[in-house]
């Protein structure tokens, strides 16, 4: 405390020496409370001074008083504790809330539930050409498989898709495989599934990843205003979460990322953005020159990151794996080649794109690993700073690696306890040796690696402190005790903490505007209502942002 008094007190005699003869700046907002700053060298404070969305000053609170004008608004926060906005390096906000609008299904627990919900929500929209939403858990049904059967009873008229919560699966009636031509007849795409009915051969009504797109290509596009709205409303809710920076990890459509600059221009989304493009295997060489032309670099908006799918998921067994699923010879599906993946990855990084990796299975991971060490022997050292998320199974040969090779690890931690996924649907077609390279968090920190945060919503809570938790006790969020998944692999809060704000600003090249509380910085600023270095563990989900600050202006208050 004594170091940190006198650096407190040298930074108060720069200030009066450096503003005029002693005559500080007038703050616009003053806020008193426990802060920590996420800066190493004054990692704690009681104030912090803004003005112009800019924070003046940070430290003891009679200095901070020293900026106080008729003008300035005060905000003490006795208890809880305040933070640099959180920053989600993997999330779909813009299909997020779009997806709201539609037949919403997360978060439920039973078949009848879901089945509530559909009939409720196509009584309530009797105009609609197609019924479409999703957010189904796949541990719901039997084998993940749900049958078309279910849905010709609910609503044989008009077509049904609704996609599953991890969003590569989708549950159609027989109305849009009739729509779709896909019989008995039809062959499996080369890079997806149609699920079949083990007696007859006919579709059962399930479609895994590029099998999706077979009903998918004859649904309307959105509106623009169908678009913005959506996408303001989901800003909001991140704004609630204390979500003050993200990355979205594919848009998909040119409106998509009009509506990103748009708004951020306009001010009607407050956040600061990273928005990405999908780049497809089949076709990104012809790609690659409009996507070049499609990129943009705004004050708080920036289009420049390439999304790839490198393979699929566990659940739906489309990860790609090293080693065959138990009892198989099916090692998943690999989107792109390895050779095609070096060529590509190497082509995007030497355009300046930042890479963005989805890969889950160990095969997957590896490639994608191989694909950026080739792009790095061709080109030179990157500073695109390339990121890989989910990395659900990473063989430990492979786990030094980001730290070798400077690939940031977006880790979607609210996953890393034993929920159905892990025990019904993970760890009995990996097997008990695999199952111990389950997200190794802990593993991947201690390389040195960067970690950042990512909350993949609508796949899963957008809620930073939710998986905050996962992360350090590797329980289902709220549990005190019972069954963890890997607790070697457990990191400590401030390991998390920092994942959100400080290596997550890093990530999206914001680093010397947002992601810690100092002098200079933007003033991305969340409250919280308690501490959460002074509750157990398993209470940190429960803890709620009250305030959000986006450059200095409140844009959200509990």
């Amino acid at each position: 405390m004594i170091n940190l008094s006198i650096k407190m007190i040298i930074q108060s005699v720069l200030i009066f020496l450096f503003s005029g003869c002693g005559q500080k700046q007038s703050a616009d907002l003053i806020i008193i409370g426990n802060i920590y700053t996420m800066d190493t060298d004054q990692p704690n404070a009681e104030a912090v001074a803004i003005k112009n969305g800019e924070i003046l000053f940070v430290g003891h609170r009679k200095i901070a008083e020293g900026y106080k004008r008729f003008s300035t608004k005060m905000c003490e926060v006795p208890n809880g504790m305040v933070l640099p906005g959180f920053i989600d390096t993997h999330v779909h906000l813009l299909w997020g809330g779009i997806e709201a609008t539609e037949c919403d299904l997360h978060n439920l627990n039973s078949t009848e539930e879901i089945y509530t919900v559909i009939r409720n929500y196509i009584k309530s929209h009797p105009g609609e050409d197609w019924v479409r939403g999703g957010g189904w858990e796949v541990p719901v049904f039997p084998a993940g498989s749900p049958r078309k059967e279910w849905l010709d009873i609910i609503e044989p008229d008009r077509p049904v898709i609704l996609y599953s919560a991890d969003g590569h699966s989708a549950w159609v009636n027989s109305k849009s495989l009739e729509l779709a031509g896909i019989d008995r007849h039809t062959p499996d795409p080369l890079k997806g599934r149609i699920d079949r009915d083990p007696d007859t051969a006919e579709p059962s009504g399930t479609l895994r990843e590029d099998a999706m797109i077979l009903v998918g290509k004859f649904l309307p596009a959105y509106s623009k205003k169908q678009i913005e709205t959506g996408l303001i409303n989901a800003a909001q809710k991140a704004n609630s979460f204390g979500v003050t920076g993200i990355l979205d990890a594919g848009i998909g459509e040119i409106d998509g990322l009009y509506a990103y600059r748009n708004l951020s221009r306009s001010k009607k989304v407050n956040l600061r953005i990273s928005a990405s493009q999908y780049a497809d295997p089949s076709n990104w060489r012809k790609s690659l020159e409009k996507m070049k032309s499609l990129r943009f670099i705004d004050k708080n908006c920036r289009m420049n990151t390439v999304k790839l799918f490198a393979d699929g998921v566990i659940e739906g067994r489309t990860a790609a794996l090293l080693e065959p699923y138990l009892g198989t010879e099916d090692r998943g599906i690999l989107n792109w080649p390895p050779d095609s993946m070096n060529v590509a990855i190497t082509a995007f990084d030497k355009a300046g794109f930042q890479v963005h990796v989805h890969a889950i299975g160990d095969q997957g991971i590896r490639i994608t690993l191989d694909a950026f060490e080739y792009a790095r022997d061709i080109n030179g050292p990157f500073g695109k700073r390339h990121m890989m998320a989910h990395i659900q199974l990473i063989h430990p040969d492979d786990q030094p690696r980001f730290n070798e090779l400077d690939i940031t690890a977006s880790f979607q931690s609210l996953w890393a306890y034993p929920d159905d996924y892990i025990t019904q649907m993970t760890i009995p077609v990996l097997g008990a040796q695999r199952s111990e390279w389950l997200y190794p968090i802990g593993s991947v920190e201690k390389t040195g690696a960067h970690i950042t945060g990512g909350s993949d919503w609508t796949v899963s809570s957008l809620n930073p402190l939710d998986a905050i938790e996962v992360a350090v006790t590797r329980r289902e969020p709220g549990k005190r005790a019972g069954n963890a998944l890997l607790p070697g692999e457990a990191v400590g809060l401030p390991t998390m903490l920092k994942a959100y704000t400080v290596d997550g600003a890093y990530s999206l090249f914001l680093e010397d505007k947002v992601g810690s509380i100092q002098v200079g910085k933007r003033a991305d600023i969340i409250f919280l209502d308690r501490n959460p270095f002074s509750i157990p563990p398993h209470e940190i989900s429960s803890v709620k942002v009250t305030h959000t600050f986006f450059d200095g202006k409140l844009v959200y208050e509990q």
